[in-house]
């Protein structure tokens, strides 16, 4: 990624207050993708495990006539409710939010989360974390926004290990690993640990990502229902959480029906229209003490995003 095509993006998001507040998130249909921006390797259903395949149509994962997963690679949720920060070395109670957007990159295992009333947005990016803010400064064409970053290294591992709490980069993940790929930008053999089990009726499906062991449960629509891992937090390490997804859909109603895959309508959570699965409610809990609590919004599926380093956002400004 060059510092121009950083200046380009940075021109294109920062054009608008709307934009920019979105902070590289492309947030409306002028800066929708196609279902296969230089999608990268993908793994085909026929080469991995039933359950796993059907999971991936359950949620819309499936693409193309070949029938393959990881042509979907980025996806943002928009939502509402209440927060705890886990970055905080003493966890609170947890508080209204009127705003949060997430965006969770799989290739990249990368994310950037925005949370209304916190001034900087949060990125991790591989082993490395930082914290973006926007601001105004004048010049001699006018004023102009511009974005700064301070490092936030305490705070990548922590970070890292939420990515793979997005119920669709856990499923590719599994996907990828059941077919011995590795989850990247570029094609790679990979042997990654996986597994399939059972639990109370319900299809469970294991990975290990960098340490740690993330256990996703399919809902009775084979869709990912929870998935739980173990994360190390400022406030202690090794806590369980088990974040919930309920309520999903692509329309305005929760069906399996192929008419629902448009996702049209006012309440539509695919805002894309792609046919890609959201879960209308998302439910952390931390040692059995909830720390989000969220109705979904709105749902995007590969919005236009970059994660430039701090490094090349300094050199294109």
């Amino acid at each position: 990624m060059s510092a121009s095509f950083v200046k380009s993006a940075l021109r294109l998001l920062a054009a608008g207050a709307a934009v920019a507040a979105a902070t590289f998130v492309g947030a409306g249909s002028s800066y929708a993708q196609g279902p296969c921006p230089q999608c990268g390797p993908q793994v085909q259903i026929k080469d991995v495990d039933k359950a796993i395949g059907e999971a991936a149509q359950s949620m819309g994962l499936v693409r193309a006539i070949l029938q393959t997963i990881g042509q979907m690679n980025n996806y943002e949720y928009v939502a509402n409710g209440s927060w705890v920060d886990l970055e905080a070395a003493t966890l609170g109670q947890p508080q209204p939010v009127s705003k949060i957007v997430w965006n969770v990159h799989q290739q990249l295992w990368a994310s950037r989360m925005q949370v209304s009333g916190v001034a900087a947005h949060r990125v991790v990016k591989g082993n490395r974390a930082w914290d973006e803010t926007w601001f105004e400064e004048k010049g001699k064409a006018g004023t102009v926004k511009k974005i700064r970053t301070n490092p936030a290294d305490g705070a990548a591992k922590l970070r890292a290990q939420l990515v793979w709490l997005e119920p669709h980069a856990f499923l590719s993940h599994v996907a990828f690993a059941a077919n011995k790929k590795c989850l990247l930008t570029e094609a790679k053999a990979c042997e990654t640990k996986w597994s399939k089990g059972e639990e109370n009726g319900l299809t469970t499906l294991s990975v290990e990502i960098n340490g740690v062991t993330y256990k996703g449960t399919l809902d009775a629509k084979k869709r990912i229902g929870s998935i739980e891992a173990k994360l190390d937090l400022p406030s202690g390490a090794g806590k369980t959480v088990v974040a919930k997804y309920t309520q999903w859909r692509a329309g305005e109603t929760d069906t399996n029906d192929p008419k629902d895959r448009a996702a049209q309508g006012p309440k539509a959570l695919d805002k894309f229209h792609n046919g890609l699965y959201w879960p209308e409610k998302v439910v952390w809990e931390l040692d059995g003490q909830k720390v989000l609590d969220l109705t979904v919004t709105e749902g995007w599926g590969n919005p236009y995003t970059i994660y430039p380093e701090p490094e090349l956002l300094a050199k294109a400004q």
